[in-house]
């Protein structure tokens, strides 16, 4: 009887792991389906060029999903991001157009008004104890009004040639973007896996009091995810400025609905605790898959729209039931 009872304890284990270990990379499992069915389907969609056009698409919203990553983890969300990237572009390209200032101090002022929104965000949420949707949601209406006072709600073009190597330009054959996001993405595991600091995130998420009790300084934490996502939207926003070579107040005016379900598609769970840097990666190839792919079928763009929007409802749904298992 005993070894029979070693036996049944042995395999739900291995069960419960297998179930957990899905359930954890289920984003994955659903790409690699994804991409072999639409290379069945398409002949366009599965060449070189393609592909790495995906990966390129994906990379910038990639870098900022990360930043929107961090703020999820602790149960949180950042709704500024629009009004950051939206800031980032005109802003850079007005100094640098107009002002007449070198791109190297426009990149370092750009990064110091993110920080800036990123520590309001965080002193809000943390010090103000507002909910955090309400009170990014304020600090991206300041922000915009702003930038459209600055600008008139008018595009700034005439940045560098040089600048669209950022956006455009290749290393070999691989697309730049795609390489800064594999460093970004790299160095973000590391952190976020390996180190005390990184490990902190997921505590705090998990179980705030908890987290205060054992020492960790959860209000630090909780600003700290702020700027990050503040951050990492200056660098996405700089990347797809670089693209077209000009600044634009609405550059990031659609990105909000699509970084959160890459967020939550990747499986970072919206209660906090739970993610992984890669899923999200995944998650912004497998959207920017069935982006493609659509537009590859010739199906209406409006589409993209409703079947994000059916994406996002099954995985929350998901999310939200597997607490209750």
């Amino acid at each position: 009887m005993s070894v029979a009872k070693e036996f049944i304890e042995k395999n739900n284990r291995f069960r419960g792991g297998f179930k957990s270990f899905f359930h954890e990379w289920m984003i994955l499992f659903l790409f690699i389906i994804l991409f072999a069915i639409c290379s069945i389907s398409s002949a366009k969609f599965r060449t070189t060029d393609n592909i790495m056009n995906i990966f390129r698409q994906a990379s910038f919203i990639s870098i900022i999903a990360l930043g929107e990553f961090f703020v999820v983890l602790i149960a949180n969300m950042d709704m500024s991001i629009t009004s950051i990237i939206g800031m980032t572009s005109i802003f850079f390209a007005g100094m640098v157009v107009n002002a007449g200032i070198p791109m190297f101090w426009a990149v370092v002022i750009v990064f110091a008004l993110a920080i800036l929104v990123g520590i309001i965000n965080g002193a809000l949420t943390v010090y103000g104890h507002m909910p955090s949707f309400i009170a990014t949601l304020t600090v991206m209406n300041i922000i915009k009004g702003i930038y459209f006072i600055y600008s008139k709600g008018l595009p700034i073009s005439g940045l560098p040639e040089s600048f669209n190597f950022l956006g455009a330009g290749y290393l070999g054959f691989i697309p730049f973007p795609v390489i800064l996001l594999l460093i970004v993405a790299i160095t973000l595991h590391i952190f976020s896996q390996h180190t005390e600091l990184g490990r902190s995130f997921y505590a705090v998420g998990g179980n705030s009091e908890a987290s205060k009790l054992s020492g960790i300084n959860v209000k630090f934490i909780g600003i700290l995810a702020f700027v990050f996502s503040a951050v990492l939207s200056c660098i996405g926003a700089l990347g797809l400025t670089s693209k077209t070579l000009s600044g634009n107040v609405g550059i990031g005016e659609n990105l909000l609905f699509d970084v959160m379900t890459i967020v939550v598609l990747g499986g970072t769970s919206l209660t906090g605790g739970r993610g992984k840097i890669f899923g999200v990666v995944i998650g912004a190839l497998f959207l920017q898959v069935i982006s493609n792919i659509m537009i590859l079928m010739s199906i209406n763009s409006y589409w993209q729209w409703v079947v994000k929007g059916i994406i996002l409802i099954v995985v929350v749904l998901i999310d939200s039931n597997s607490k209750h298992d």
